[in-house]
C-alpha cells in the first residue's frame, strides 16, 4: 500500500471549449499550469463518449462508443505523473435522454458545455507505472 501526504495547493476552474475533446482539454489546463499531483470534477454535458471497461481477464480497455448527447452525471479524477508528464485519470457516470447510464473510464468526449474544478496537491511527484499483477498503470514508489 502506497500512502503519501500532500498539502492543498492551487484551485483552478475552467470552462472547457464548445466542440473540444474533454480529455484534451483537461490535459490541456493541467500541464499548461503543471498540476503534478491533484483532485479534478467537471459538470456539464457532452454530445458523444466513449466509455472505457476495464477487462480484469485480458488485461485491456473495451470501448463503449455513446454516440447521443449525455450528462456529465458525475465526473471525477485524480492527477498524477505518466512517462513524466501529468495526466489526468477520468471516470465519469453519463446519463442519456431516457435515462440510459453508462459509467467507467472515460476516454474522449466530444463537449457540449463543461466547467472543470482542479485541486493541486502539493508534495511529493506521484508517479504512475505498469503494475505486472493487474496491467494497470498505477501509483508508484520513486
Amino acid at each position: 500500500m502506497l500512502i503519501r501526504e500532500f498539502e492543498g495547493g492551487r484551485h483552478l476552474l475552467a470552462t472547457l471549449e464548445h466542440g473540444a475533446e474533454i480529455i484534451g482539454q483537461i490535459t490541456r489546463v493541467i500541464r499548461e499550469n503543471d498540476i503534478r499531483a491533484g483532485h479534478l470534477n467537471v459538470i456539464g454535458a457532452l454530445d458523444q463518449a466513449e466509455i472505457g471497461y476495464y477487462d480484469q481477464v485480458s488485461h485491456s480497455y473495451q470501448g463503449i462508443q455513446i454516440n447521443e448527447p449525455v450528462e456529465l452525471a458525475s465526473c471525477s479524477g485524480n492527477i498524477s505523473l505518466l512517462a513524466g508528464q501529468p495526466y489526468a485519470h477520468v471516470h465519469a457516470v453519463l446519463s442519456g435522454m431516457k435515462g440510459k447510464v453508462w459509467a467507467g473510464h472515460l476516454t474522449s468526449g466530444r463537449i457540449f458545455a463543461a466547467e472543470l474544478y482542479v485541486q493541486e496537491l502539493v508534495g511529493p511527484d506521484l508517479i504512475r507505472s505498469k503494475d505486472s499483477i493487474t496491467g494497470l498503470n498505477l501509483w508508484r514508489e520513486e
